[in-house]
């Protein structure tokens, strides 16, 4: 059974609006974040961009990634620092 047998049309139809629309907007709000920065600031805002972007994309039901055993191990929030205060 595929996926379009087992949902109605407008089921699809409206996931498709919505991820549509959410494109359109980052779109826009890229395009605005570039053209109003500085070239010499790009280098800086680029990379910002890039993870709220990738932020953006855990919307989608294929953003997510693997989970499970076979995934990438977490990474830990903060890392210690040297010379601070113990646990445990």
């Amino acid at each position: 059974m595929d996926l379009a047998s087992a949902m109605p049309a407008y089921v699809l139809l409206a996931a498709l609006a919505v991820i549509v629309v959410l494109l359109t907007v980052v779109a826009i709000v890229a395009r605005a974040v570039v053209a109003k920065a500085r070239p010499e600031d790009l280098q800086h805002i680029l990379p910002g961009l890039g993870q709220v972007l990738a932020a953006l994309t855990l919307f989608l039901p294929w953003g997510r990634g693997r989970r499970g055993p076979t995934g990438a191990p977490p990474v830990p929030a903060r890392s210690e620092r040297r010379g601070g205060p113990r646990r445990g």
